[in-house]
């Protein structure tokens, strides 16, 4: 009689044991991208795993707005293989912004998955101040300090730094910053006329062009 109930209970095991397939996001389901300046376009790559023992289908992806978008690396994956998601935002907004991707599947538990991205928009570079005024008379020398930190979590280079006259010499104190560090930037002007200095310091760097204006108001004798 022992032998007949367990000839039928090892069946019911074994049955229950099969799983299907099964998409794993790699992190989890709530993704967080990192820093990216702000209007440029994020593209960020979400990694899978199909953990389960069958074939997994991705049957779509899709963005629950119009800012952003998704492709899988494919339709069919196999139990063990793994895949990628390609997201793309169009990088509006500043400070954090969340977008969404529902994952459609062939799971029979969670056939929907909602993948929350959180992206941090920020300036590449933060200049203060943003723009220098000044006032003198003709041969005046003047020297003023500006900063620039990068805000971003990469390094920026600065490929150039200069100003668009002649009477405005522009020296950094560094060419590389590291993620949180400040450059600081030696103005040095020099009044050789009456008429008034209206100009720009050029920053050019890894992550684009940044100005400064310059604004001088020359006094008469």
């Amino acid at each position: 009689m022992l032998k007949y109930i367990l000839f039928l209970v090892f069946p019911v095991i074994l049955i229950f044991s099969q799983t299907g397939p099964k998409l794993d996001i790699t992190g989890g389901e709530d993704i967080n991208t990192g820093s990216h300046p702000r209007g440029k376009e994020v593209h960020y790559e979400i990694n899978f795993t199909n953990t389960g023992d069958s074939v997994l289908k991705i049957n779509g992806v899709q963005a629950t707005c119009g800012c952003s978008s998704a492709l899988s690396s494919g339709d069919l994956f196999q139990p063990g293989e793994s895949g990628t998601i390609n997201f793309i935002f169009n990088g509006q907004g500043f400070g954090m912004v969340q977008k969404s991707l529902i994952v459609s599947t062939n799971e029979t538990q969670t056939p929907y998955h909602t993948l929350h991205l959180n992206m941090n928009m920020v300036d590449p570079v933060t200049l203060t101040p943003q723009s220098i005024m000044a006032e003198g008379k003709v041969g005046d020398e003047m020297k003023q300090t500006a900063t620039m930190l990068n805000s971003q979590d990469k390094e920026i280079i600065i490929t150039e730094i200069s100003s668009n006259t002649p009477v405005i010499n522009v020296v950094s104190d560094k060419m590389k910053l590291a993620p949180g560090e400040t450059a600081s930037i030696v103005v040095s002007i020099k009044i050789v006329e009456e008429s008034a200095i209206n100009a720009a310091i050029i920053i050019k760097t890894s992550d684009g062009e940044f100005q400064i204006p310059v604004f001088v108001d020359v006094k008469t004798q």
